[in-house]
């Protein structure tokens, strides 16, 4: 059954994953490509979605991911208890956890042992993000297309002309006007660079 599917899957990835939202990405792309519940362009469209909407990436893809599925099972009443679930089962692993260690840290936190996991976490977290980032440049960059069951890579070179235009415009924001640079600014300035080349484009030559 598809809620017992959303829950588990997602409880799964609150639980084994360290690192917060970016650290999930992995886990969460292996779980909905296994159970062909976006492909992966889509994919990579609701990180994008998911990081210019409120909330935590990992929390907002669950969400997505649960009304979609849940609302081709059950209709609307489907999309609000998949969404639900799959939002519950992502943090659930979190605060009890959190809840565990609130009770119990305190009195070993000095603890050696201890000390050696949290460092053994630290490291981790870091390789885990570390992994998301070059798992989404590659699939951006490098994108997998299949036609007559033929696979080919390509080369894809708007990102990157993009990319140099928005370090171009926090190097003259920051460095010739002095300005501080403000993450909502560049958020704005990234999709109408992205809405503007994307519409060139695709325009006739």
């Amino acid at each position: 059954m598809i809620f017992l599917e959303l829950f588990f899957e997602f409880f799964k990835i609150g639980l084994f994953t360290i690192g917060g939202g970016y650290a999930m990405i992995p886990l969460i792309k292996e779980a909905v490509l296994n159970h062909n519940w976006l492909s992966e362009a889509e994919f990579l469209d609701m990180i994008g979605i998911s990081e210019v909407t409120p909330g935590p990436i990992a929390i907002n893809m669950a969400t997505y991911i649960g009304v979609e599925q849940g609302g081709l099972f059950m209709g609307p009443f489907g999309s609000f208890l998949g969404g639900l679930i799959a939002t519950f089962a992502v943090i659930l692993p979190a605060f009890i956890i959190m809840l565990l260690i609130s009770i119990i840290l305190k009195r070993v936190i000095k603890n050696r042992f201890v000390q050696g996991a949290l460092k053994g976490i630290r490291a981790v977290a870091v390789a885990l993000i570390l992994s998301a980032g070059i798992t989404l440049l590659s699939d951006v960059l490098f994108p997998i297309s299949i036609a007559n069951g033929n696979i080919s890579v390509s080369f894809n070179k708007t990102p990157v002309f993009i990319f140099l235009l928005i370090a171009f415009f926090s190097f003259v924001l920051t460095k010739v006007m002095k300005k501080k640079l403000q993450p909502i600014l560049v958020i704005v300035v990234s999709a109408v660079i992205g809405i503007v080349i994307n519409y060139l484009l695709i325009l006739p030559a």
